[in-house]
């Protein structure tokens, strides 16, 4: 099981990559899940930061496991959809700077229950077109699973991958959002597993509380956090989860998407949870 932090859990924090890179050598993270907001900051302002910061990665052993950025998928106009390609063309150059395989977006901004027949030809149409781009450099794109998306259940993700049938179209099974849908989780990682390349771990204290994630509020210096709590401690049974993942005949790649206060104090908590819960408790990083 390779375990990954996302640089979007400091959004509000005043840390550098390299402090970063200290904290996931130090606490045992495989990897990092950079947020594009701060690929693009890095190769806008300190082009040569980011070859080194590669070099640096290898160096300690970490990896970027997963570029997470957002495009316009369902834009009414073709003048609108050209600047998604631009911004499509942009993610897959941060993506080959810091070698990563796997890109994140979001299926669209319509729930699947909202959205036209017209919206999935788009959305289908689109997505195999930003896969085959994305393929012939040998990277993978990623849907999430979230809410107000056209892949916001477990049956509305498998219509995706099944309606775009592209074999680089991948999904990242975010469980509290399956587990908002109301979908069993169990099912849903059985079924979904021969396309997921990657996992969210995020928990929730109550389903009335779920209203905390929404982007207004998450992206909000200013939001509440309260609702958030760790893996442990939260209405999504991890434990169950973990033994699945730790099951799993693969190498299963999950990132501890935090969006609450103090990431430093709650991630190297986390971790050690998540190792004590998997029997690993060598206090290493956690390697295939």
């Amino acid at each position: 099981m390779r375990i990954n932090l996302c640089t979007i859990s400091f959004r509000h924090e005043l840390a550098s990559f390299n402090e970063l890179l200290d904290f996931a050598q130090r606490t045992g993270f495989s990897g990092i899940e950079l947020w594009s907001v701060h690929a693009a900051a890095i190769a806008r302002s300190m082009p040569l930061q980011g070859a080194r910061a590669v070099r640096s990665m290898r160096r300690r052993g970490i990896e970027i496991a997963m570029i997470s950025g957002y495009v316009q998928l369902l834009a009414g106009t073709d003048t609108a959809y050209a600047e998604t390609e631009k911004e499509w063309n942009r993610l897959l150059s941060l993506a080959r700077l810091f070698e990563t395989d796997k890109i994140r977006i979001f299926a669209g901004n319509k729930s699947s229950k909202a959205a036209l027949e017209s919206d999935w030809t788009l959305g289908t149409r689109r997505l195999r077109q930003l896969a085959q781009t994305a393929s012939e450099h040998g990277i993978r794109t990623v849907i999430e699973t979230h809410p107000g998306t056209l892949a916001d259940c477990l049956d509305s993700a498998l219509r995706l991958i099944r309606d775009v049938q592209h074999p680089y179209l991948s999904i990242n099974l975010d469980f509290l959002h399956l587990w908002e849908a109301g979908d069993p989780l169990p099912d849903a990682f059985r079924r979904l597993r021969p396309w997921t390349a990657h996992f969210h771990c995020k928990n929730i204290r109550s389903r009335g509380e779920l209203s905390v994630f929404e982007p207004d509020n998450v992206y909000s210096p200013g939001g509440t956090r309260e609702g958030m709590v760790p893996l442990a401690e939260g209405a999504v049974d991890y434990r169950e989860i973990l033994a699945h993942l730790n099951g799993d005949n693969g190498v299963p790649s999950l990132s501890l998407e935090w969006f609450g206060n103090d990431p430093f104090r709650y991630l190297s908590k986390e971790i050690a949870w998540i190792r004590s819960v998997c029997g690993d408790s060598r206090g290493k990083r956690a390697m295939p």
